[in-house]
């Protein structure tokens, strides 16, 4: 069987509603839109003879679902930003005031051949734009029929949801304008959306966060401001249940709902405490070394999964509470792929989040077989066992809540304006629990004032002696390149993908700007990029930066490197050290290591020929970064203990100095005059807000 599908012509762009792929015909550049970006863009182009209210679009592209109600908006501003058409400028999407919006412009159909849906079937989840893909999941789920024996086998080949989703929504939208009160939506699923009513189940100012409902009655548990735990029954207040000096985490009732576990972060460590319904301890485990914490999944009355993070990995571990031991898991991983989380299931198996190198994830068991997947990073993850459903985040900046069925089938439960979702639970009943955190990440200068705005999330500040300022900042949910001066902020940078930046250095004469995007090289002037290349390292870098105008280096832990600008890697040698930087003006390095500062000349590092500068505490020499001269004095960030610390050395002083310290300081600045600014994670706000489903 045949179909054809239509392609449309618009201005200089052509929009494959069946790719959702959107075409620049003059640049010859094509590129994959958002699952619901392409929605909307299609509802309005084939409702273009008609304003189509905001509340009529919400109810097409979200149908039966609740969401925030300036949703259409970020949708919209979205596609707007794509299609290069500004509201005030508008050639192609025109607002009416108080009315809603138009597809304005002249647009072309153009008929294509389409392959037989048969054939295209193995990427059918995929072709349905919800981010999971399930021609991998279904295969998969059928091979483990004998395992999981009451997942319903392959019934057959199923319509693309691009074939019904047109029509569907078009009817939608018909039956919404003719005043209707039952809507028809789009989804291609078999099964009814579910609809939820939500409202804020905590309101204190504060942190409150990860829900825990309980396995039968209507209360919830949950770790407010990080060290106390509360519990709240269904139509009653809050009350504590505990205070502890240690940082919290993850709370778990067990099957039965007579105990509860939950982590307790300490400054050199990390323990498993099992507790009753009033908060008293009953055991914990030994103290392990970790620096993080994850997921606490319990397996009967006396053993747990638990995941915890030791420099920077993530491992999972089967605890037994009666021996009070911790055996790992090994899992089976691809190269350059990280655990995330662990979520107990369909059959009440337990699946594995991963992540891998290009950001995407995959929900896998511990034999490293893949069931679903996803283009995006997968932050957390829950079940709805009332209605089988995984709970995750969307790939949206704000972490919007959806969910997904066991076929890859994918449905958008919540969005927000503001902050991000970032923890989700359910109870027996099928309501959810989620999270909304608030926060900021400010540069403040000597007065404690922000410096470029008071809700940002700026980091990296690096400023120069003419007064600049280069930063990065995650304003628009992506690492982005800025520049600050004479008052005015410049974006250098135009990413929509989840590298990272860690490190941003001036060059010596302060001509270019140099930063990371994971393990790539990036170089700015100051009014945009004019140079990348990949460095010759699986890891990112520990230490990075300039050595001449012409040169930089990496070093990754392990080996130091040198590059021309134009990437060509000219030398690299095995170094131990914990980190090292290069003062190009003095050509010295500076090296950490083994609790000893040195120093050594010359632009060829001689480690043979090391000069002990001063001896270093642990706490001065711990996870060192940011690592900088300014003049003639040497400065540095160091991480002990869940705690932060700012140090200054000056050459031939016996011991550096501390200048600040304190928990969430994620960088620092020093500017020519010695003053100091920090980029500081503040205001941090979250409330628990409950999705009552409807029946």
């Amino acid at each position: 069987m045949s179909a054809s599908a239509e392609k449309y012509h618009f201005l200089h762009w052509v929009f494959d509603c069946r790719q959702d792929t959107l075409r620049h015909v003059d640049e010859q550049a094509t590129q994959k839109l958002e699952p619901q970006v392409a929605a909307l863009l299609l509802l309005l182009i084939e409702s273009r003879d008609r304003v189509l209210a905001k509340e009529a679009l919400s109810a097409a592209l979200w149908p039966d679902t609740v969401v925030e109600e300036n949703s259409i908006y970020q949708l919209l501003t979205k596609l707007r930003k794509v299609l290069r058409d500004p509201p005030r400028q508008a050639q192609i999407i025109k607002t009416f005031p108080k009315k809603g919006y138009r597809f304005v412009c002249e647009v072309e159909k153009c008929e294509v051949e389409r392959c037989e849906v048969e054939k295209c079937e193995v990427k059918s989840c995929d072709a349905e734009g919800t981010g999971a893909k399930s021609g991998e999941s279904e295969t998969t789920w059928q091979v483990q029929e004998q395992a999981l024996s009451d997942i319903p086998a392959d019934k057959g080949v199923k319509a693309s949801w691009r074939e019904k989703r047109l029509p569907l929504m078009l009817t939608t939208l018909v039956l919404l304008l003719l005043g209707f009160s039952t809507i028809a939506y789009f989804s291609g699923q078999p099964e009814q959306a579910l609809s939820y009513a939500s409202v804020d189940l905590t309101t204190d100012l504060g942190l409150e966060s990860w829900p825990a409902p309980h396995p039968f009655d209507d209360s919830i548990v949950y770790i407010k401001d990080a060290h106390q735990l509360w519990r709240k029954e269904k139509n009653s207040e809050p009350v504590p249940v505990l205070e502890s000096p240690d940082r919290l985490f993850y709370p778990a009732w067990s099957g039965k709902g007579d105990s509860l576990a939950l982590w307790q972060l300490k400054d050199n460590g990390c323990l498993l405490s099992i507790r009753d319904v009033w908060g008293e301890e009953i055991t914990k485990s030994p103290q392990v070394a970790c620096d993080y914490v994850g997921s606490l999944i319990w397996l009967n009355d006396d053993r747990l999964v638990a995941i915890y993070r030791n420099a920077g990995i993530y491992r999972v571990f089967q605890y037994q509470v009666s021996a009070g031991t911790f055996t790992e898991i090994s899992l089976a991983l691809n190269p350059g792929e990280r655990l995330r989380a662990g979520v107990k299931a369909w059959q009440d198996r337990i699946f594995y989040i991963t992540v891998d190198a290009d950001y995407r994830s995959r929900l896998i068991d511990k034999s490293g077989i893949s069931y679903l997947s996803w283009d995006y990073p997968v932050k957390f993850a829950a079940f709805d066992r009332k209605n089988q459903h995984l709970l995750i985040n969307d790939q949206s900046k704000h972490q919007g809540l959806v969910s997904v069925d066991q076929d890859g089938n994918q449905q958008s439960i919540a969005q927000t304006a503001g902050g991000i979702f970032s923890a989700i639970a359910a109870d027996h009943k099928g309501n959810l629990y989620a999270t909304v955190e608030n926060w900021q990440v400010n540069i403040r200068d000597k007065d404690n004032l922000p410096v470029f705005s008071s809700t940002s999330l700026d980091y990296l500040p690096v400023s120069n002696a003419l007064g600049e300022t280069a930063f990065m900042s995650r304003r628009g949910g992506f690492c982005q390149i800025y520049l600050h001066e004479d008052g005015r902020v410049k974006q250098l940078s135009q990413f929509d993908n989840y590298d990272k930046v860690k490190f941003v250095r001036w060059s010596p004469d302060l001509s270019l700007i140099l930063t990371n995007r994971d393990n790539g090289a990036y170089i700015y002037n100051r009014n945009g990029l004019v140079q990348s290349f990949e460095l010759a390292t699986a890891n990112l870098p520990v230490g990075f930066g300039w050595l001449s105008r012409e040169k930089i280096f990496s070093f990754d832990g392990s080996y130091l490197r040198y590059y021309q600008l134009s990437g060509d890697k000219i030398a690299e040698f095995q170094l131990e050290a914990d980190n090292v930087f290069y003062q190009a003006d003095k050509h010295m390095w500076w090296l950490f290591k083994n609790k000893r500062l040195y120093s050594v000349g010359g632009e060829l590092l001689n480690a043979a020929q090391l000069l002990e500068q001063a001896a270093l505490t642990g706490q001065q020499s711990t996870n060192i970064s940011d690592i900088r001269m300014v003049g003639e004095t040497l400065y540095w960030k160091s991480r002990s203990g869940h705690r932060d610390f700012i140090w200054r050395y000056r050459p031939g002083e016996t011991a550096p100095e501390l200048i600040m310290q304190g928990r969430f300081i994620w960088n620092y600045d020093v500017n020519a005059g010695h003053e100091l600014s920090v980029a500081v994670k503040e205001h941090i706000e979250g409330n628990i807000r409950l999705y009552q489903v409807l029946q």
